[in-house]
């Protein structure tokens, strides 16, 4: 090959190299230029996580204001603070390929959500009406234990005490926030809420006010978001007032009536809501939910035309989400180890979002 052949070859080889160096780069920058911007121009800058507020709205709702306002006041005013959902780059995308699957669309993720009413140790204290049941630390730790074999990620917990938050977070290694815990007063404490740190990060706590015994009670709402897949879920946790208390059943039909407006105003942005706790309500509580705010239980039925077909065996807990998610592997645990904690059920589901 003489001087001129080998210098075309060159130039050739080198030309060749540069388009396909130009176009890797053009991809890099067309993915770079979207995990950046997923929701708005490249040169804007990714959306943040909403700000956890200090001191949450309804704090301010009192009985009298309870009595005077409308269900849809009391939660959108207890909303309005909650800032815009934030689909963020997750953390879990290291490489290009995770990077470009993540833009192709929502990943789907699996968990398992469950609401666990672990009896207050003040019920079961020496004199405590539940008296016959092992010490409030002791069962605990027993509950610690039931979360895990379950491989629960997020938990509704009633009920709970002060001792019973500090127990539980010592038995699962400090491995789990909680919301409110005392952060909302004496009040919020038995409402509290948990979910694995390795799991889920909070991007916005709060709390709707709703009337229980003749006072009030903050209720918790958590928007997680899926650290693995960046996606985001609203949890709402209730406890709404005894049926053994005279004269408590307009209390409850108030607060069912303020947590469905809450479940409505939280379905406007978009991602899934779901809503567990002790509802002092069998069958009354899925007619409710599964018509006033278009939920699905856990454990099945149905509620359309006018007839509700309530799901057996019910209890008044209850696990409900929105009808963009789906469940499976329902468990209504009464069994010896739930026997010896509680004297509720424990329900635990496995919830796909996809």
């Amino acid at each position: 090959m003489n001087d001129d052949d080998e210098s075309r070859s060159t130039s050739e080889r080198l030309g060749v190299l540069a388009t396909v160096g130009g176009v890797v780069a053009i991809v890099l920058v067309v993915v770079v230029a979207n995990l950046l911007g997923r929701s708005g121009p490249a040169e804007e800058p990714a959306p943040q996580a909403a700000a956890l507020p200090s001191a949450p709205v309804p704090l301010s709702t009192s009985a009298a204001d309870l009595a005077t306002m409308s269900p849809e006041e009391i939660a959108t005013s207890a909303l309005r603070e909650r800032g815009e959902v934030a689909q963020a780059l997750p953390s879990g995308a290291k490489s290009l390929a995770n990077a470009a699957e993540a833009l192709a669309g929502d990943q789907p993720f699996d968990f398992v959500l469950t609401t666990f009413n672990i009896l207050g140790s003040q019920h079961t204290a020496p004199g405590g009406a539940a008296s016959e049941f092992a010490p409030g630390r002791i069962r605990t730790e027993w509950a610690a234990s039931l979360v895990n074999a379950y491989g629960s990620s997020v938990v509704g917990l009633q009920e709970i005490q002060r001792d019973q938050v500090e127990a539980l977070d010592r038995s699962l290694g400090g491995t789990w926030d909680f919301w409110p815990g005392e952060a909302l007063g004496g009040a919020g404490v038995p409402q509290s809420l948990m979910w694995s740190s390795a799991v889920w990060t909070p991007t916005f706590t709060g709390s709707i006010t709703v009337p229980f015994v003749g006072k009030t009670r903050p209720q918790p709402v958590v928007r997680l978001q899926h650290i693995e897949t960046g996606r985001e879920i609203y949890v709402l946790n209730i406890h709404n007032s005894p049926r053994d208390a005279q004269g408590r059943e307009p209390e409850r039909d108030k607060a069912m009536a303020i947590e469905a407006e809450a479940v409505n105003e939280l379905k406007k942005d978009g991602i899934p809501v779901f809503l567990v706790g002790d509802f002092n309500e069998h069958d009354e509580a899925f007619c409710y939910f599964t018509a006033r705010a278009g939920m699905i239980a856990a454990n099945g039925g149905s509620n359309s035309g006018g007839r509700c077909l309530v799901p057996r065996p019910n209890r008044v807990d209850w696990i409900f989400g929105t009808s963009d998610i789906d469940f499976s592997g329902f468990l209504l645990d009464e069994g010896p180890a739930v026997r010896r904690i509680t004297d509720h059920a424990v329900l635990s589901t496995t919830v796909s979002v996809p």
